[in-house]
């Protein structure tokens, strides 16, 4: 079963879910581009790279799963604003 596939059954299945997709990696980050996080209310499957980039994420996907809207694209400074030692920055797709 494809990634699209797991994610609509696992949505048909949990009712809410949302997925994490990295659209872009400058610089030294967690994680490569075309890696992503499946999410529901229960729990979550894959990865972002972990860690406080991770963390913030799964909180705004969670509140957006809430308060459903337009797929978003965010950017985060690793080093500056999370604190993390990559120091790169990660876009990912919500």
């Amino acid at each position: 079963m494809s990634g699209l596939a797991q994610f609509c059954a696992r949505a048909r299945a949990q009712g809410r879910a949302g997925r994490l997709l990295v659209l872009e990696a400058r610089g030294s980050a967690p994680r490569e581009p075309g890696a992503w996080m499946q999410v529901w209310d229960g729990g979550e499957e894959g990865s972002i790279g972990g860690g406080r980039l991770e963390h913030e994420a799964l909180i705004a996907l969670r509140r957006a799963m809430i308060f459903p809207g337009a797929a978003q694209i965010d950017r985060y400074a690793l080093g500056p604003a999370l604190g993390q030692c990559c120091g790169g920055s990660v876009t990912l797709l919500s």
